[in-house]
């Protein structure tokens, strides 16, 4: 039986005893407003200026003398990329994908199992109609110009939208059955989910936190009561998704409060308004905390503030259930994140970062408690992880 199955055994069990055994957390989550459930405008898949690949930091277990930082061989007219810390994928302006960095388990997509390290990237081969390359830690999908889905990697569960086949790495691309007419994704490190042209979310994938909607299993399914997005995000034990209005959702777990409902604890698959944020365009999640993108250029935090994260000035662990702005930063357009640390692409196309993980130095041990400027030879359009696209391939000299 799925863990989850067995969670909502324990769940019934506890509502037969009586409401009494239920916390107030629980009580708090079940009471919560939920989501607006109403059609919206088709989401529409984003855009990117091809541009060259600058690796800001060094990838996991490069080997001794590899570059720190620098532009990525060969990597021009680059419209997407997806970076799984030991792997970085791009998807080209011509619909091929490249891959570099360490194989593991398959993640470098070349049909070779082992760990081994790549420094200059090679082409995926059998793809060429690419749109944009996404990840679930060392499992990357590729959504095609048609919608379908393909995927390899470390993970076969993830590849197989939830069936269970083992876990051993697929080292090739193949398709993920049953998934189609996709426009983008935000894929956890133990699931996945897409959004679809119709403004709905799937997902597949370990479901102990009900992250996959109200429901049971591992398989593809739809998130219920959820309509009109045009953004989804993962968060490890919730999802973030905006709507077409701007109304920002979530589902899952609350014990760092994600769900924006206090007190802090208790879970559920039916989708939350979070309170307190409105008019937003992006959804960005890292490892318990959540960023949202206003249309005035404004980025809000919320969730486990450890390391920085909350971009708070604040590196002990804490968390928040309200989502606030993360003071220090010029007008923003672009947001992402990566494990503990928030980033963004300002208006002017410098790069910004907060939390863990970002280099010594001039930041704290703990995590950079507020948002410094990551240094680039030219302007950044889109950010993965710890690489960008530039606006112009910069120059070597």
């Amino acid at each position: 039986m799925a863990v989850g199955s067995w969670l909502r055994l324990l769940i019934v069990g506890a509502m037969v005893v009586g409401t009494a055994a239920c916390s107030k957390a629980d009580r708090a989550v079940l009471g919560a407003p939920g989501c607006p459930d109403e059609a919206g405008p088709a989401p529409s898949p984003r855009r990117v200026p091809a541009g060259a690949v600058w690796a800001w930091a060094p990838q996991f277990g490069a080997p001794a003398g590899a570059p720190q930082q620098g532009p990525v061989p060969g990597w021009t007219d680059v419209v997407s990329l997806a970076d799984g810390g030991h792997t970085t994928v791009a998807v080209r302006a011509d619909g091929t994908v490249w891959s570099y960095g360490t194989n593991v388990s398959g993640s470098l997509g070349h049909g070779t199992g082992g760990r081994y390290h790549e420094p200059i990237p090679r082409q995926v081969r059998g793809i060429d109609d690419a749109r944009a390359v996404y990840n679930s830690g060392q499992t990357f999908y590729v959504v095609r110009r048609d919608g379908t889905l393909v995927a390899w990697g470390s993970d076969r569960f993830l590849v197989n939208a939830g069936k269970r086949e083992g876990y051993d790495g697929v080292p090739v691309p193949q398709p993920v059955p049953g998934v189609k007419d996709v426009v983008s994704m935000g894929p956890g490190p133990l699931n996945a989910f897409v959004l679809r042209s119709d403004g709905r979310v799937q997902g597949w994938g370990i479901n102990v936190t009900e992250v996959l909607g109200d429901t049971d299993g591992t398989r593809l399914t739809t998130v219920s009561k959820l309509r009109g997005v045009v953004d989804v995000a993962s968060a490890g034990a919730a999802v973030i998704a905006v709507t077409a209005d701007g109304d920002v959702c979530a589902w899952g777990n609350n014990a760092h409060g994600l769900l924006g409902v206090e007190p802090r604890g208790g879970q559920t698959g039916r989708p939350l308004l979070i309170p307190g944020v409105k008019n937003v365009v992006q959804v960005a999640g890292g490892n318990d905390v959540a960023y949202a993108l206003d249309r005035g250029g404004k980025v809000w935090a919320w969730g486990r503030g450890v390391s920085g994260a909350l971009g708070d000035g604040d590196t002990s662990d804490h968390s928040s259930v309200r989502p606030a702005p993360v003071t220090g930063l010029p007008t923003v357009r672009r947001i992402s994140a990566v494990g503990l640390a928030g980033l963004a692409i300002d208006a002017e196309g410098g790069l910004w970062g907060w939390g863990s993980g970002l280099g010594a130095g001039r930041h704290a041990e703990g995590g950079a408690a507020r948002p410094v400027r990551i240094p680039l030879p030219a302007p950044a359009v889109d950010l993965a992880g710890r690489h960008v696209i530039l606006e112009d391939t910069p120059d070597p000299a």
